[in-house]
């Protein structure tokens, strides 16, 4: 039972991952690309080096000590540098850590059904299934290696004198063997260093854990050997990754780049580790703060709040609690959205497993007799109901209310085609989203604008959801494109631009904007709603971003245009309330008409277009809408008398504002997360 969760984990969420990749839905160029980049060096025995955020400096040294990377450059080279074998080789190792907690939850529950109960749990859990999901990171490893270390570290403690092992409590019952003759010990020993040796080279920040697991074998367990051990190397691996490596690959010889997200409780290593003695009252307010809080619940919930009751465990998660959950950076917060969890996961899953077994025993001591001697499974029981249901409203499984199977179409073919066609060794500038797909070379940045010196090559889709004209991006773009005398196109298709420096100048081709002359698809939600005299409304959807489910709902608008446009519209969506009152407007022009301006919309077309560029969040509303308004460019939205009336509308669709704004869709927020109603 326990290997087929494991394989059906592994399985189903590694073929999520690498169809995401298919579907460029990936993480990009900070996360999946930077990672095929530095092991595609690193198989050639150039070291980690990266060309995507030159500002942090050339090695992935600079961002984060991972020195675990080493041991998988060969097997990407075998895989044929392929970034998808990453995503499947992650998900398949964070599936078997299901097997050393198995085995661990058996002697401490002494129960099989009790052990597999948690395991289910485990790989239910929310926060690690982003973990498996959102691209891959070297830490994404750590959960197994702990685990695994965990199991052997168990039985090397466990003898015929101390049966508890790892635990600061005893067993449900006797260990079935014991370890009587030093000898057998050795091969627990040996694997167990192993496998925290690995686990201390999976990401800079892992030692504080494991020196907290050390402290918690001296004082708790009393095995001062082993503890001392395990703390001093792992405080000597802090000192040397934090305080040697990075700044040895950091351009200005500086500290770790992200220390400026704790600036409140310090300015260097030093100062942050010691905070609690110098600002305690920051500590005290960051620790109570709503974001903490939800962030602790949001691996002790999924438990059933069991890890309370293994509380030594669950203080060794601290390090990453106070990481994520301090960081001035808010998508830091979002455990259950990124990777930031990964290395507080296994010892929440330690604490639930103790927690169940003290919750079992002090339930064996109080219940009436004839409800004795199945507690653990009683217990196990309501764990697993709770993770279910927690599941079902944050979770990324089949069994999820938000579940989203990626889609490859043909354009998301199209475009790995594009990126296969660039020469090998070629220099190249893709946008975030694309660069995954052309990470493996000696050179590749990131699109910003304007072009390149550099680079001979640029891969963008101005038609990906994620590429928002915030800040005006696409509105520079079609600027550089323009004026840019240097760069020409070499393919314009279906919002796919790839560019060549010394290319010959042409015109962008007609195919490149059916990604917005299209029909309507079957399944888009049908109106009838005219703007002025020329343009109606004939269709909507809505959808999430698959990289962020909890941003602002994308919106996609099917227009008939029923007459030449003069002028320049503006198409504006509004924010709308609970109660339908305008609160919010979007400012800038959406994707589709920076490319293919109104103007330029002949009578008989039909357009699609997307939104995905708004100014607020909703993310503090359980109920918010959109609703849709046309004006002339320039024009002020919120002036009533300058946006065009709405007419002949459906019953189910009626204008507001003195009938210039049609109220489209509303959205309820359950769990945090968008659903159209």
């Amino acid at each position: 039972m326990v290997i087929a969760l494991v394989g059906l984990y592994a399985g189903g969420f590694g073929l999520l991952a690498a169809r995401a990749y298919d579907a460029h839905e990936t993480g990009g160029a900070f996360d999946l690309g930077n990672y095929a980049q530095a092991l595609w060096y690193a198989a050639r025995g150039e070291g980690l080096r990266l060309t995507t955020v030159p500002e942090f400096g050339s090695t992935r040294f600079a961002m984060h000590v991972e020195p675990i990377l080493f041991l998988l450059a060969p097997l990407y080279a075998a895989a044929g540098y392929d970034p998808r074998f990453l995503l499947w080789f992650q998900a398949g190792f964070i599936g078997l850590g299901g097997i050393p907690l198995y085995a661990l939850a058996r002697r401490r529950l002494a129960s099989d059904w009790a052990a597999l109960g948690i395991v289910f749990a485990y790989l239910l859990l929310p926060a690690l299934e982003s973990v498996t999901l959102f691209d891959f990171h070297a830490v994404g490893l750590m959960p197994t290696l702990v685990l695994a270390g965990c199991y052997f570290l168990d039985r090397a403690l466990t003898t015929s004198t101390d049966q508890k092992g790892l635990w600061w409590g005893h067993a449900l019952c006797e260990q079935g063997e014991t370890r009587a003759d030093a000898r057998t010990r050795w091969s627990p020993i040996l694997l167990g260093t192993l496998c925290f040796g690995l686990a201390l080279a999976t990401k800079e920040d892992v030692p504080l854990h494991l020196f907290l697991f050390g402290v918690y074998l001296m004082l708790m367990r009393r095995r001062w050997y082993a503890g001392a051990v395990l703390s001093a190397t792992s405080a000597v691996w802090f000192y040397v990754a934090v305080f040697l490596i990075i700044p040895a690959a950091r351009p200005d010889s500086a500290h770790s780049p992200y220390l400026g997200f704790f600036s409140r409780l310090g300015n260097t290593p030093v100062e942050i580790l010691t905070s609690p003695l110098h600002t305690p009252g920051t500590w005290l307010e960051l620790l109570t703060a709503p974001d903490t809080l939800y962030g602790i619940g949001m691996l002790i919930i999924p438990f059933a709040i069991t890890p309370l009751l293994g509380l030594p465990f669950l203080i060794i998660a601290a390090p990453t609690f106070a990481i994520a959950l301090f960081s001035s950076n808010p998508l830091m917060h979002r455990l259950e959205t990124y990777h930031y969890a990964a290395p507080a996961i296994p010892f929440v899953a330690l604490a639930a497993v103790d927690g169940m077994a003290r919750l079992s025993s002090w339930l064996e001591r109080t219940l009436p007799p004839r409800l004795r001697g199945n507690t653990p499974l009683f217990v196990t029981l309501g764990v697993v109901l709770i993770a279910l249901g927690y599941h079902h409203y944050r979770g990324y499984s089949p069994l999820a209310r938000a579940f989203h199977w990626p889609t490859v179409t043909p354009h998301h073919v199209l475009g790995s085609a594009l990126a296969a066609s660039i020469p090998p060794d070629a220099p190249v500038v893709a946008q975030a989203e694309l660069v995954p797909l052309v990470a493996n070379r000696p050179y590749v940045r990131v699109w910003t604008g304007p072009f390149d010196e550099q680079a001979e090559y640029y891969l963008l889709d101005v038609s990906h959801p994620a590429f928002t004209n915030r800040n005006e991006a696409q509105e520079r773009l079609l600027a550089d494109i323009a004026y840019e005398p240097t760069v020409g196109l070499v393919a314009s298709q279906d919002g796919y631009l790839l560019l060549k420096k010394g290319a010959p100048r042409t015109p962008i081709t007609p195919e490149f904007f059916s990604f917005i002359l299209a029909d309507m698809p079957p399944g888009a939600s049908e109106l009838h709603a005219t703007f002025g005299t020329v343009l109606q409304l004939v269709g909507f959807e809505t959808a999430r971003l698959a990289t962020d489910r909890e941003a602002e709902p994308l919106l996609t608008l099917y227009w008939h245009v029923l007459q030449p446009i003069e002028q320049d519209l503006f198409i504006a969506i509004f924010l709308l309330d609970a109660h339908d009152v305008p609160v919010g407007v979007t400012l800038v022009q959406q994707p589709a008409t920076v490319w293919w301006p109104t103007s330029r919309w002949q009578a008989g077309d039909h357009i699609r277009m997307t939104a995905n560029t708004f100014p607020w969040w909703s993310g503090d509303r359980t109920r918010f809408g959109y609703g849709i308004g046309v004006l002339p460019m320039g024009a002020d939205p919120w002036d009533v008398h300058a946006r065009l009336s709405v007419t002949h509308t459906d019953e189910r669709f009626m204008p507001i504002d003195q009938g210039t704004i049609l109220p489209l869709v509303r959205f309820v927020r359950i769990a945090g997360i968008p659903y159209a109603e």
